[in-house]
């Protein structure tokens, strides 16, 4: 492994111990959401987050911890937020009560020393409206990348890399062994594809990460669609990428101030990303033929989402 690889490492694992203890997790229900309503009365705020994934959203937990009176991180509980995304996938779109009681009490920890709780997991992406239901946040961001970068990145990452196949994806009693260890990576990532899921199933790396980046791109549209166009804010990676003034009007929609100068800003990102992730990869001819056209499709979505935001400007991709 080289000195890039374990730096990034060092850093990556020194975020990871950031995350906020729960401390409100043993509450019973009743007595949980008596505290989120009186919280919500008091002024305390939450922000929800998603993404189709790999488009910095550890990176902009980290600039917001920057902000004062917000506590922020991502993806606090991967297996439960990514059986919701499964489960999503497969049309049932209530949450669970445990997810539910889960993201209320993170809000509710978040409060104890801040006013406002940001809570972010690409996990959320399948069912973000239904969370917008029963959570009721007061703001819901959205993270969007370009789809050269997010493919690179996935691919770079090792999605689908183990040519592991599952027969019927909509037919999953048990988990399967391989995944005991690490269920999001199965739940997180063999979701429902409906028609496409035996095309799915065919193909190789490359076609199954692109087709999974438009499958979700797609799937945060359709759900934007019914969520309140005033509670929706637009992150775009490729401009905020390294730009300091960017960000920090971005989080003045958010009603956040960013309380470091462009220098520390600068210095964040070798928390949380690597060049390492972001290499281009090589495809061949006839893959790449396919893989355009899932770019086309994708590309397409991210027009709808800023025309369906087109009224907020400042948030145009």
């Amino acid at each position: 492994m080289n000195f890039n690889k374990l730096k990034f490492y060092f850093f990556n694992r020194q975020f990871r111990k950031t995350k906020p203890k729960n401390i409100f997790l043993n509450f019973n229900n009743n007595k949980i959401d008596k505290l989120y309503n009186q919280s919500f009365n008091n002024k305390k705020k939450l922000i929800l987050t998603t993404q189709v994934g790999r488009g910095g959203g550890k990176w902009l937990v980290d600039i917001i911890n920057q902000c004062k009176n917000v506590r922020a991180f991502g993806e606090r509980n991967r297996k439960e937020e990514s059986i919701f995304r499964y489960n999503c996938s497969h049309l049932k779109k209530k949450p669970s009560k445990k997810l539910i009681k889960l993201i209320k009490t993170e809000a509710l920890s978040d409060w104890e020393v801040k006013n406002i709780s940001y809570i972010s997991s690409p996990y959320f992406s399948h069912g973000i409206s239904g969370l917008s239901n029963y959570i009721r946040p007061n703001k819901i961001v959205i993270i969007i990348r370009d789809f050269k970068g997010l493919f690179n990145s996935l691919i770079n990452k090792g999605w689908y890399s183990d040519n592991y196949s599952i027969s019927n994806p909509n037919n999953i009693k048990n988990l399967p062994k391989k995944f005991i260890n690490r269920p999001n990576h199965f739940y997180g990532r063999y979701l429902n594809f409906k028609e496409l899921n035996k095309k799915f199933i065919s193909s190789n790396q490359t076609i199954r990460v692109a087709l999974f980046m438009l499958h979700t791109i797609k799937k945060i549209y359709q759900e934007l669609l019914m969520i309140d166009k005033d509670k929706l804010f637009l992150f775009n990676l490729k401009k905020a990428d390294q730009n300091y003034l960017y960000c920090k009007n971005f989080l003045k929609q958010l009603d956040l101030n960013l309380a470091i100068n462009e220098k520390k800003f600068l210095s964040l990102k070798k928390r949380t990303s690597s060049e390492i992730e972001n290499e281009d990869i090589r495809i061949d001819k006839k893959d790449n033929l396919e893989v355009q056209k899932f770019k086309f499709q994708y590309e397409n979505y991210l027009k709808k989402i800023n025309k369906l935001l087109q009224n907020k400007k400042y948030q145009k991709i």
